[in-house]
Parts: structure tokens; C-alpha cells; sequence
């Protein structure tokens, strides 16, 4: 975090989850909801002027009774700055009352550190990194349990990057979390060429995280974002985005897009029931504009389950919809093994164009020394590779119509280049292993034998 410590965070959140017996996701929302009203009174005084200033120059005192008071105060002041939306004053007075008397000299001194942190005068510069940091860091303590998925930002980066946002754009995730796809698009833009805003969307079922995510965008300088607590695979926007950005949840088990109240958006086949995969995907493409682009994170059953899925998959490619396919490396989301790949969506579509096929694992084993500035990241050579849209031996491939109805219309990548991957990388490497183990297993029975040896002397 610039010149902030990123582990002043993480101990604060450590130190309240070993001091209190209370429930992670109640003290999120108390953590996030005092950050705020911190930020709001210390950094933004045009907006919060009626708050005293006694009560920031009384936080720090030693044995302030009246700090819980006076920080509800200042979060009704500025819910009211927000017409009451955020719900400040509520989520902070739950807790205290939750907390009860074992757990609030716990909270109490969070709230100390915690102001301590908003109140430094590097602060401005990079609140945005430490309020990511308060969302890593509560992903991490949630583990499976988090109520959202947290998208790593080297990940959330490259997607940005493949779609490259416009200044004036509008942006939408409809599984949107805490928000970093729309606020790192945002940024992206305003660093543009162009350097102005998106119009920035968000949807998110889990009312929670939502009101995170439009915390996230004003603290990130979005004060117009549009975020609201809906279920995006019932409420539909035809038609009506630039571009998608999203992390939807796994193979959701829901019901959810068979009692949409709005119009159709199966226009390549309704989804198996209890699998909203191609729900999700489908959505997407519906809600894209012409002229849109998206960028959607799935597991990598959706490139080759067949049956309904199958025929859905076919459809769509046979629309010139996807445009690439970028498997991901193992281990890129905590808290799941599920292998996972981007596809990369264009609309309308082009019938009859090749998908571009990446391993993204292997392409940064070729990474380029002259790779432009803006490409040097986590996946520098992913996105040179994407950018380039051509082939390179067992790292990317153009796969044909004819190539993918040859094939039942897979889209797992093993099944166009793993031949080139062994050729070229697994069979030296399966040598140089197989050698080091007869080594080992000489050692191991060289240590059996003297042990044996000691043995039949110690019985005699």
C-alpha cells in the first residue's frame, strides 16, 4: 500500500478475530462500516463538516466511554450524505449491541488502530489499496465461507486488459462483489488515452457485499456508481452494456433463471436445472450491446460437459460469440482446486472465425524481455499472446470450425496442444524426475539395509 504497512490491516483484523467469539461476516460489517465513516470524516470534511471535530481529536484518548456514541453520530451524519443507503449507523450499532460488554474493550481498541491507519497523511493517496486490503484480508479469514468470491487483482488486471475499457464506456458485472472489476476498469479508462470515467454497474445478490462494493467505488472516487442488491440472472438488461466483467459463483445450484419475470435470454437453449453456468453466460451475452465485449472467469466444465451443456456450448461458437479461450494456471482462486479458464466474448459475433486457444501457464514460461510497458504484469506474455492473436507452438493455437465440430465442439485446450506440450516440455521433465527418484530410492534402500543390519545385531 504505498507507504502504508499492508500488515497494519491484517493484524487489526487478526487481533479482533482472536479477541471476540463473534461471527466474521458481523464484524466485516462493522470493520467496513467504521472504515468508512473514518475516511469520510478525516478526508472528505467538504461533505462531513457537521461532524465535530472533537470527536476525531477524542478517538485516540486513553479510556473514551463515549467513543461508541460518538461514532454513531458520525455514521448517521454520513448515511444522511448518502440518503441513508449505506445503512452506516445500523450495521455498527448491531455489532456494539452483538459485541456486548466481554467484547468491547476488543472493538474498541480495533477502532483505535483502525483510525489510526485512515488518519495518517499518506492516507488519500492510497485508501483504495488499503480498502482492498480489508477485503483480501477478510476473503482469506472467510476462506469457503465468504459470501462472495475474491478475484485476485493480477487476474481482475488481465481481463480488464483484454477488453480494454474506453473513457465514457458503461461497464456492468453482474455477480459484482466487492467490486474490483468495476473499479479496476475505472481506472484503466481514466488512465486511457481518452482519460475519463466509465459509467460504472454493478449487481450482487448478497445484500452485504453490495453495500461493500458501492463503499469501494466512492472510496475509489466513484460517487455516481450504479449498485444494487438484485439477482442478476432474473432482472435482465437487454442490450444494454459495453462491456461485461465477471466472476460468476461455480455451477450454482439455483432455480433462480427458470422464474425470471423478464424476458428470455436462452436464445442458444435453456440451462440443465440446478447448474446456472450457461445461465450466467447466456445473460451476459444477452446484456451485451452491439459492439460489446466481455471477459467471463468459468470453470473449465463449461468448455467440455456435454448433453445440454454440450448443445448450448455448440450454438454459441457456431455464432463466432467466443472469441478466445485463456486457461488459467492451477491454484489462481484460493479456497478452490477447481481448474478455471476466461473466455473471451465478442457480439455479434463472427460464424466461421477461429478461437484462439492460450495456455496461460505455459505462455509466461516465454515471456519476452522487450514486452511494452503497459504488458509487464502477472500475465504479461498471456495478454502479448492474446494481442497478437496468433499461434504459437504449445502455448497458443487457432482452432477451426471444422477443427472444434471434429470435436464434438470441446473447448479444453489439452485437447488441441498437448501433444506439442510433450514433445516439446513433459518428456525431458519426466526423465530428469524419473532420475532423481532412482537416486532417492537407492538412498532409501541403503538406509533399510543399515537398519536392518543394527537390528539382527541387536537380537544377537
Amino acid at each position: 500500500m504505498n507507504k502504508l504497512d499492508r500488515s497494519i490491516i491484517s493484524t487489526i483484523i487478526s487481533e479482533l478475530r482472536s479477541n471476540t467469539n463473534l461471527d466474521t461476516q458481523e464484524y466485516k460489517d462493522f470493520f467496513v462500516s467504521v472504515f468508512f465513516v473514518f475516511f469520510m470524516s478525516v478526508h472528505r470534511r467538504s461533505l462531513t463538516k457537521n461532524i465535530d471535530l472533537n470527536f476525531l481529536e477524542s478517538i485516540l484518548a486513553p479510556h473514551n466511554d463515549n467513543l461508541f456514541s460518538e461514532l454513531l453520530l458520525a455514521a448517521k451524519q454520513v448515511d444522511s450524505i448518502y440518503k441513508d443507503e449505506l445503512d452506516l449507523r445500523e450495521t455498527i450499532e448491531h455489532l456494539i449491541a452483538r459485541a456486548g460488554k466481554e467484547n468491547a474493550t476488543a472493538f474498541r481498541q480495533a477502532c483505535i488502530q483502525l483510525y489510526g491507519v485512515v488518519s495518517n497523511n499518506e492516507f488519500p493517496v492510497v485508501a483504495g489499496d488499503c480498502f482492498e486490503q480489508i477485503i483480501q484480508s477478510f476473503s482469506e479469514t472467510q476462506g469457503k465461507r465468504a459470501g462472495e468470491a475474491y478475484t485476485p487483482r493480477g487476474l481482475v488486471e488481465m481481463m480488464v486488459e483484454i477488453v480494454e475499457p474506453r473513457g465514457g464506456e458503461s461497464v456492468y458485472d453482474p455477480t459484482c462483489g466487492s467490486g474490483g472489476f468495476l473499479i479496476s476498469a475505472n481506472i484503466k479508462a481514466l488512465n486511457s488515452k481518452d482519460h475519463a470515467p466509465l459509467q460504472v454497474h454493478g449487481r450482487e445478490i448478497n445484500l452485504s457485499a453490495a453495500r461493500i462494493a458501492r463503499i469501494n467505488c466512492i472510496v475509489h472516487g466513484i460517487i455516481d456508481s450504479d449498485i444494487r442488491t438484485s439477482d442478476s440472472l432474473q432482472a435482465l438488461e437487454v442490450s444494454t452494456y459495453d462491456i461485461i466483467l465477471a466472476n460468476p459463483p461455480f455451477s450454482l445450484a439455483t432455480d433462480s433463471y427458470e422464474r425470471s419475470t423478464t424476458c428470455s435470454y436462452f436464445d442458444f437453449g435453456m440451462p440443465p436445472p440446478n447448474n446456472a453456468d450457461f445461465a450466467f453466460l447466456q445473460m451476459i451475452i444477452k446484456s451485451l450491446k452491439p459492439g460489446g465485449r466481455a471477459a467471463v472467469l468459468i470453470p473449465n466444465g463449461v468448455l467440455f460437459r456435454s448433453g445440454i451443456e454440450g448443445a448450448i456450448r455448440k450454438k454459441i461458437i457456431q455464432a463466432g460469440i467466443i472469441e478466445s479461450v485463456i486457461s488459467l494456471p492451477g491454484g489462481m482462486l484460493k479456497n478452490t482446486g477447481i481448474p478455471t479458464a476466461i473466455l473471451v466474448l465478442k457480439k455479434p459475433g463472427v460464424p466461421g472465425k477461429p478461437i484462439l486457444l492460450i495456455d496461460s501457464a505455459e505462455a509466461e514460461r516465454h515471456i519476452g524481455a522487450d514486452l511494452p510497458a503497459p504488458l509487464k504484469s502477472l500475465f504479461s506474455s498471456t495478454l502479448e499472446k492474446y494481442k497478437n492473436f496468433e499461434e504459437v507452438e504449445g502455448v497458443a493455437k487457432l482452432v477451426t470450425t471444422d477443427e472444434l465440430e471434429g470435436n464434438s465442439y470441446n473447448l479444453n485446450i489439452s485437447r488441441y496442444m498437448l501433444t506439442q506440450q510433450v514433445q516439446r516440455k513433459s518428456l525431458p521433465d519426466l526423465i530428469r524426475k524419473q532420475r532423481g527418484l532412482e537416486v532417492r530410492l537407492a538412498e532409501l534402500q541403503r538406509e533399510f539395509s543399515e537398519l536392518l543390519a543394527e537390528h539382527e545385531v541387536s537380537i544377537y
